[in-house]
Parts: structure tokens; sequence; C-alpha cells
């Protein structure tokens, strides 16, 4: 399972429908949302990763 960086929720990368690269990193997200918020301002998030 992966964490969510914007809520801490787990996300099963197998299903998950919502993700994003950073710094050659897959980060997953549990909703749009999440995602959103991530892509406005990944740095703010990095420490999550």
């Amino acid at each position: 399972m992966a964490r969510d960086p914007i809520c801490d929720m787990d996300v099963d990368e197998a299903t998950a429908k919502w993700t994003s690269e950073y710094g050659g990193k897959k980060v997953y997200f549990c909703a749009p949302g999440c995602k959103k918020a991530f892509d406005a301002n990944p740095e703010k998030y990095a420490d999550r990763l």
C-alpha cells in the first residue's frame, strides 16, 4: 500500500485511479482533489513522500 501525501490515507497501487510523478517517483492519491492539491504545489508535500 502507498500513502496519499495529502490526507495520509492508504492507497492500493494496483487499483489507484489518481497518480502523479514527482522526483522520479510515482505518487498515489485516494481522490482527484488530493491529486489536484499535490499537482498545484508538490514541493509543499515532498517531505511526505
